[in-house]
């Protein structure tokens, strides 16, 4: 009866242990790409964010990220902040993921090649920074 019970115990345990596992801060689908316009390039670059920390008050779920972009022209010169925000998103419900969007325009200075952009995104409420890359091409 006794093995029993401590057989209970530590399964029990073992359940709750594994049950509050933290997801790990990250950012997964990073996509990029450019279009010609008139005087230059419009860049639409998109990546998505998961595992951040969430407050929660009452029924609501709360979570801020702040990010900015830097640009990795084709020549291997970084261009520093040329986007930046902050999403400070309330939910009803647990806030699984938060699309981080940026929209650039590019002048006719920049040349055709392969380029990055690279997302630095901080987790405003537990502190944490992450980054990701995403290559795209200027083309005529």
């Amino acid at each position: 009866m006794l093995k029993k019970i401590l057989l209970l115990i530590v399964i029990s345990l073992y359940v709750s242990g594994c049950s509050k596992k933290e997801e790990k801060f990250e950012l997964f689908s990073a996509e990029s790409f450019a279009y010609s316009m008139d005087n230059g390039w419009e860049l639409n670059a998109t990546v998505r964010a998961k595992g951040f920390e969430q407050k929660e008050n009452g029924n609501k779920f709360s979570a801020k990220l702040s990010y900015y972009t830097n640009l990795q022209t084709s020549e291997g010169k970084l261009v520093n902040k040329v986007s930046s925000g902050i999403i400070d998103k309330t939910e009803n419900e647990k806030i699984p993921e938060i699309p981080i969007e940026s929209q650039i325009k590019l002048d006719s200075a920049y040349k055709t090649g392969n380029y990055k952009i690279i997302f630095y995104v901080k987790d405003e409420l537990s502190g944490k920074e992450i980054s990701i890359e995403s290559i795209f091409e200027l083309s005529k």
